[in-house]
């Protein structure tokens, strides 16, 4: 029945691709225009992630634990909700660490406190570079729920030699993370918050503008501690929007991560190499973009709860958004 309904929909969502297909060429003389594709790659994007949520097997990952019970939707107003509940999961042999990279949202939960370090060389279109230090709290409440702030200290420098830098805060994102489905092997999250306009807009250290931010995220352990990481949102302007900012950003990332080594083996504990696809396409503004990068990394624990974690990102499209951006976190868990 479920594979029938999955089947059912994308035959649906394909009709209506080649409508809008048909449509951008009778008008626009064969050429999709940026809304067309923004719209296309929206549908496709939820096509693949619906497809891996409701796939059977994807139901069928509720595994018993035995310290503890599973977190599923038919549960979710009376299991997970008492405060300070949450674990770290224990490591098994076989089992990808749960924790998150560097750029995608994490699909997870974690207890800690991260610095994020990036370097965007040539950023804005070859107008800026730019350094970000951004701190991360993330703290969960209990199994159900995490709350995350993230306050950013932002450094610009104008390629224009008669233009002055600027140091300053940036804006500051308020989060909360609702875990929808908690298994051995598979997590699914809902994240809602707002990223508020604490920067310096004139001297493009912020937006100006209230942002909401809603999304899911999934995360599943692949066996041979191989782990894929999935995330899907909006990013929705509220307040202060100006004509040029897009009505809607949709965001889209996954990841595969392997692990080689235990979380003991010293220096070098958990050791793991990762690759990220990070997109965003803007949708009702007068040139809507989309961009699309590929951020390869590592990351590993040094000892004590220290985590070390370099990587570099290199855009797919818009190529001439950014030459690259080098990043390296440094995280403490508690």
């Amino acid at each position: 029945m479920v594979t029938y309904t999955i089947l059912l929909f994308i035959s649906r969502i394909e009709e209506i691709i080649k409508k809008l297909m048909f449509c951008a060429a009778k008008y626009h003389k064969h050429v999709l225009t940026k809304r067309i594709r923004c719209l296309c790659i929206y549908i496709i994007s939820l096509i693949i992630f619906f497809t891996i949520l409701l796939s059977t097997n994807f139901l069928h990952a509720h595994e018993e634990s035995k310290n503890k019970p599973i977190l599923t939707l038919s549960n979710f107003f009376s299991e997970g909700w008492k405060f300070g509940s949450w674990e770290e999961p224990a490591e098994e042999p076989d089992r990808s660490p749960r924790f998150k990279l560097l750029k995608i949202s994490a699909p997870v939960f974690e207890r800690e406190v991260r610095m994020n370090y990036s370097f965007t060389n040539n950023g804005d279109g070859g107008k800026i570079d730019e350094h970000e230090l951004e701190l991360e709290l993330e703290v969960p409440v209990s199994r159900r729920l995490l709350i995350e702030v993230e306050p950013k200290v932002l450094s610009v420098s104008p390629n224009d030699d008669e233009e002055d830098d600027h140091i300053g805060f940036g804006d500051t994102s308020l989060l909360s993370k609702v875990m929808l489905l908690e298994t051995c092997n598979t997590t699914l999250l809902s994240v809602f918050g707002a990223e508020f306009p604490t920067g310096n807009e004139n001297h493009e250290l912020g937006s100006g503008m209230t942002t909401i931010i809603t999304g899911l995220g999934l995360w599943r352990d692949l066996g041979r501690r191989f782990a894929i990481h999935n995330y899907f949102g909006l990013d929705i302007p509220a307040g202060g929007k100006s004509e040029e900012a897009p009505d809607t950003t949709i965001k889209y990332a996954a990841a595969l991560a392997k692990t080689f080594t235990s979380k003991d083996t010293y220096l070098f504990g958990n050791l793991t190499l990762f690759v990220e696809l990070n997109g965003g396409s803007d949708i009702g503004s007068h040139s809507d973009n989309t961009l699309v990068s590929i951020l390869p990394g590592i990351r590993w624990n040094l000892r004590h709860g220290f985590w070390l974690m370099p990587g570099i990102e290199f855009p797919i499209t818009n190529r001439d958004e950014f030459d690259n951006r080098v990043w390296f976190s440094v995280l403490k868990d508690f």
